[in-house]
C-alpha cells in the first residue's frame, strides 16, 4: 500500500484509498507510520552494512550437533542463521558474529525452547555497530515494525557462563532455565577469576525472549535455583569481557539477570519485561553506567522494577561471612514505571550502590526488606548498600519520604536510619520534567516517552561513582539534558518508544527556515529572505539565493523549459502564478 502524506495548512491529511484523517486523530496513525518506516529501514540498514536483504539470506540451521556445539566459527550477515535447541559454545571454542548479523530461533518454551549458551571457558565475540546491530529475536520475525512489543517468549534468550567468583558454598552453580543433554556440564558457572573474558557483546539487540520450565523433567539439575530463562543471562561473567550497547525488549522474565561475577555495562537499555527488568544475585561486583528502564504499563510485569538479592540461601539459616557480598555500582539510569508496582526491592543479602538515577512514576520507590537473618538491612548496617543523589517523581505521593524508601522489617514501618542515609546522601523528590507514560494500541506504542530533562541537576563530588570503569558527568539519569539520545536507530526508537512531543517551527520545505525535525507548524515560514534570481544567465543572478521570485534580467528569454512561462530560466512560483492567472480561459 502506497502511503501518501499531505500537507495543506496546518491540517495533516492521510490518503489511502479508503481512509482520510486530520491532524486530531493522527495518533492513531502512528503504528502504521512505524511500519512503513521500519520497512524502508531495514532495507536500508542492509545496504548501508554490506549485506542482502533479510529475506535474500540463505538460511543456515544452528544445532548443538550432540554435544559438540558451535564449535569455533564466524557468523556473517550474509546468512540467516536460526537457533534450533539449546545450542552451546563449548570451552575452547569462539563463536564469532559479525556486525548486521540476524540470530533467529525456533519458537518454543520450557524443554522444547532454542537458546544460545556460551559455556564456561568458551567466548562469543558479537562486536556490532551502531549502523550494524547485531540482532537476536524469534524465527519468522519480519523486522519491519509488525510484531508488537506485547510480544514475549518466543524463544530461550542468550546465557553466558564464565568462571566469576560467587558466594555460593563450594563457588559453583547451575545456570537457571537450561538444558544440558550431553553429560558435559555446561549449564555449571562460577569459580575464583572475576577478571576472565567471556567475549564481547557490543551493539547487541535481543528480542521477545524468554522461557519457563512448568514441569521440569527428572534429569533438570537446576529447580532449585529457577526454572526460567531471560532476555540475557550473565554468570558468573568476568570484568574482562567487553558489553556496551546492550538493548533487551519484550521478555518473558526477567530482562537481565546477572549471578555473581564482575561484568560491568555500559549504555543498557530494557523495556518491556513481564517481571523485573534486571535481576543480580549471588555476589556480583560490576558496574553499570547509562541504563535506561521501561516497564510495560499493562498486567504482565512483575512485582519491581529492580530485583536486588545477594544469596542463594534464602530458606537456610546462614550469616554474611559468605564473600564476596553482592554489591554493585549502578550510576547514570532512569527508571520509569507504573501504578501498582514498586521501583526497587533490595533482599536476601542484597546489597549495591546507586548513584544519581532518576526514578518516575511507581506506586513506591526503594523496599529494604529485613525477613531473612541475613538480609539487605544487614548488609546497608555494614556499608555495602548505599543510595546517592537520586531523584524520585510521582513515586508515591512523590514527596512522603515513607514511599521513596520503605523498610519491612516484622511490619511495614519506616526506618529512621535508612531514611536518614536517603536525605544525606541528597536523594530528593523532585520534577525533572520527563514525560514518562506512553500509549498504545493493540502493542503498538502511539505515543513515547521523553526521557531528557528539562531541569538541569548537578552531580555532588562526593556523590560520583567510585573506579575508572566510569565517566565523570555532571547530570543524573542516563541521558544528558539537551545532549544526544544513544538509543537513536535501536529497535526501542524503531518502535517509538522515544516518539517526540510537539516540535514547533516551520514545515514547508520550499521555505527558507524550513525545519526536518517539526512536527507543528507555527506559523514563522520566512519565503523572503532567501528569495531571487537563481538563473545564472542572468545580470542580477544571486547565488545565495534559494527560492527564485520572478526577479531575473538582462538575459536573452530563450529558455529550453516549455513549462518556464516568465523565461527566467527557471521553473518558479511565478510560472505557476501566471498560470493560474488565465486558468480556464479561451486560446482564440
Amino acid at each position: 500500500m502506497l502511503i501518501l502524506l499531505v500537507y495543506v495548512d496546518k491540517t495533516v491529511y492521510l490518503r489511502t484509498s479508503c481512509l482520510t484523517m486530520d491532524s486530531t486523530q493522527t495518533h492513531f496513525l502512528r503504528p502504521l507510520f512505524a511500519i512503513a518506516s521500519l520497512f524502508l529501514f531495514s532495507q536500508a540498514w542492509a545496504q548501508e552494512c554490506n549485506c542482502p536483504e533479510l529475506g535474500n539470506r540463505p538460511v543456515v540451521n544452528l544445532t548443538d550437533n550432540d554435544g559438540a556445539g558451535t564449535g569455533t566459527r564466524t557468523l556473517s550477515c550474509d546468512s540467516l542463521y536460526v537457533l534450533n535447541g539449546f545450542v552451546y559454545v563449548n570451552s575452547g571454542d569462539v563463536l564469532t558474529v559479525d556486525p548486521g548479523t540476524v540470530i533467529q530461533a525456533k519458537p518454543g518454551q520450557g524443554e522444547n525452547a532454542s537458546c544460545l549458551v556460551v559455556a564456561r571457558g568458551g567466548q562469543i565475540l558479537a562486536d556490532g555497530t551502531s549502523e550494524c546491530p547485531i540482532v537476536f529475536t524469534y524465527e519468522g520475525d519480519p523486522m519491519n515494525g509488525s510484531t508488537p512489543y506485547s510480544t514475549h517468549g518466543l524463544w530461550g534468550g542468550v546465557v553466558i557462563n564464565g568462571y566469576g567468583a560467587l558466594n555460593t558454598y563450594d563457588g559453583e552453580d547451575n545456570a537457571e532455565g537450561i538444558m544440558d543433554a550431553s553429560g558435559q556440564f555446561r549449564d555449571v558457572f562460577g569459580g575464583a577469576d572475576n577478571a576472565e573474558s567471556s567475549g564481547v557483546l557490543r551493539y547487541i539487540s535481543i528480542r521477545h525472549g524468554g522461557s519457563e520450565m512448568p514441569n521440569p523433567p527428572v534429569n533438570f539439575q537446576n529447580v532449585i535455583n529457577g526454572d526460567e530463562t531471560n532476555g540475557l543471562s550473565l554468570n558468573g561473567v568476568g570484568s574482562g569481557t567487553t558489553l556496551e550497547h546492550l538493548e533487551i525488549v519484550s521478555t518473558l522474565d526477567d530482562g537481565l539477570q546477572v549471578m555473581g561475577g564482575a561484568a560491568s555495562i555500559k549504555y543498557l537499555a530494557i523495556a518491556f519485561s513481564t517481571e523485573e527488568n534486571i535481576e543480580y544475585d549471588l555476589g556480583w561486583v560490576g558496574d553499570v553506567q547509562y541504563f535506561f528502564s521501561l516497564m510495560d504499563q499493562g498486567e504482565m510485569t512483575g512485582e519491581h522494577g529492580f530485583d536486588f538479592e545477594g544469596d542463594d540461601f534464602e530458606f537456610q539459616d546462614v550469616t554474611l561471612s559468605f564473600l564476596p557480598y553482592t554489591n554493585p555500582q549502578i550510576a547514570n539510569f532512569t527508571s520509569f514505571g507504573h501504578e501498582g508496582i514498586g521501583a526497587v526491592r533490595w533482599h536476601n543479602g542484597g546489597g549495591g550502590r546507586l548513584y544519581n538515577g532518576i526514578f518516575q512514576n511507581w506506586d513506591f520507590g526503594i523496599d529494604f526488606e529485613d525477613a531473612d537473618p541475613c538480609d539487605a538491612y544487614e548488609l546497608f548496617l555494614f556499608g555495602q548498600l548505599e543510595i546517592h543523589n537520586n531523584r524520585f517523581w510521582n513515586v508515591g505521593d512523590s514527596l512522603a519520604l515513607d514511599t521513596m524508601v520503605l523498610y519491612e522489617g516484622p511490619v511495614w514501618n519506616g526506618n529512621d536510619q535508612i531514611q536518614d542515609h536517603f536525605v544525606l546522601n541528597n536523594n530528593q523528590g523532585s520534577d525533572l520534567g520527563l514525560d514518562d507514560t506512553f500509549d498504545a494500541l493493540a502493542g503498538f506504542i502511539t505515543s513515547g516517552v521523553d526521557p531528557f530533562p528539562t531541569v538541569t541537576d548537578s552531580v555532588p563530588a562526593q556523590h560520583q561513582p567510585v573506579g575508572t570503569f566510569f565517566d565523570p558527568v555532571n547530570y543524573v539519569g542516563a541521558f544528558e539534558p539537551g545532549g544526544e539520545n544513544w538509543l537513536t536507530g535501536s529497535y526501542l526508537d524503531e518502535l517509538g518508544v522515544f516518539y517526540p512531543g510537539d516540535i514547533p517551527g516551520c514545515m514547508y520545505d520550499w521555505a527558507c527556515n524550513y525545519s526536518e525535525s517539526a512536527n507543528l507548524d507555527d506559523g514563522s515560514c520566512d519565503i523572503l529572505s532567501c528569495a531571487g534570481c537563481t538563473y545564472e544567465a542572468a545580470e542580477n543572478f544571486d547565488p545565495a539565493a534559494v527560492r527564485d521570485d520572478g526577479t531575473c534580467a538582462g538575459f536573452d528569454g530563450n529558455s529550453e523549459c516549455p513549462t518556464d512561462v516568465d523565461q527566467d530560466g527557471t521553473v518558479g512560483v511565478n510560472d505557476l502564478l501566471e498560470i493560474l492567472s488565465v486558468f480556464g480561459s479561451s486560446c482564440e
